[in-house]
């Protein structure tokens, strides 16, 4: 589960224009204050304009509208300052991954961004920065999110019979594809950090390709917790894994190892062992019931994360 989809185009990587507090002009009013940045009165009314574009003809009460975009800007600005504070980056890869994909979802090219930029007065190194400010965000979001919504066995097992004694109907559920896993994971947080961890994950993905049992490997190299049983993740389902390591598992075939793959967590080697629909009635209502818990899990870490970054963020709206 994601945070709740933002209308402004700076969450989606199109905020072509980012004033920060030292580059605030006089005449440009300052509409709120949040930790080290400055939120200007022509940020709000350009974020309300784009909200206005992406809403078309709904009616929109203006007054409710600008609240929201405020409480979105203020959002996105401690979110991000959380981010910096943490040592959490954007590579140049993935900026360019992010905007090859802007770019194939409005049907353009990235040269063409980039000119629509320079006509709302943004430079090319502006929009890379604000594209790098919102991975940012979004890795943020997604580590609360992933440490907290991990669902067990004994989770689901505990709130299908608590559903049948309440006499509560539970969902059917869908077939869902799954994937059974290993993987072996260095774990790095800075730059520097995966730079360093970057030549010992080559060298252990040469010994995996060269037909090195995996999970011996996983077990002596691995800084996850699963190394002790050869890296294994069990099943699961798409949704459950960060955005990367879900691509690198849809390229694979059962028996295939991928490439290195950098996640926020590190350096990643996958093995896919097998891949199943899962079929029969108590599967399919397990998945029901996992992703039912996961979402309440996840909802709840992501207001968490928030409520934690206002009580400690000064905040102030003018």
């Amino acid at each position: 589960m994601k945070f709740k989809p933002l209308i402004l185009a700076a969450t989606l990587g199109l905020a072509f224009q980012s004033i920060h507090a030292a580059e605030v002009k006089q005449v440009d009013g300052i509409a709120a204050i949040a930790g080290n940045e400055v939120i200007t009165q022509r940020d709000v009314r350009q974020a309300m304009a784009e909200a206005r574009r992406q809403l078309g003809k709904t009616n929109i009460n203006e007054e409710e509208l600008r609240a929201q975009v405020m409480r979105q800007l203020i959002d996105q600005a401690i979110v991000l300052q959380a981010g910096k504070r943490r040592n959490i980056t954007a590579t140049e890869i993935e900026i360019d991954d992010a905007l090859a994909n802007i770019a194939r979802a409005q049907k353009t090219t990235v040269d063409n961004l980039y000119a629509q930029g320079a006509k709302n007065g943004a430079s090319k190194a502006a929009i890379r920065r604000s594209i790098a400010d919102s991975i940012i965000i979004n890795k943020v979001q997604q580590q609360a999110i992933l440490q907290y919504s991990r669902v067990s066995d004994a989770e689901i097992n505990e709130t299908i019979a608590r559903a049948r004694e309440q006499g509560i109907t539970l969902p059917a559920g869908e077939p869902l594809r799954q994937y059974h896993a290993q993987h072996i994971l260095l774990k790095a947080e800075s730059d520097n950090a995966f730079k360093a961890a970057e030549s010992s994950i080559r060298k252990i993905h040469k010994q995996a390709a060269d037909g090195a049992d995996f999970s011996a490997l996983a077990r002596q190299y691995s800084q996850d917790g699963s190394a002790q049983n050869g890296g294994d993740l069990g099943w699961f389902s798409d949704g459950q894994m960060v955005p990367e390591f879900e691509t690198a598992v849809h390229g694979l075939q059962p028996g295939q190892v991928s490439r290195p793959i950098r996640t926020q967590y590190g350096w990643h080697i996958i093995k896919l062992n097998d891949i199943r629909d899962s079929g029969t009635p108590e599967e399919r209502q397990r998945e029901a019931v996992r992703q039912y818990i996961a979402q309440q899990k996840a909802a709840q870490a992501a207001d968490n994360l928030m409520k934690e970054l206002y009580e400690s963020t000064h905040v102030e709206i003018r």
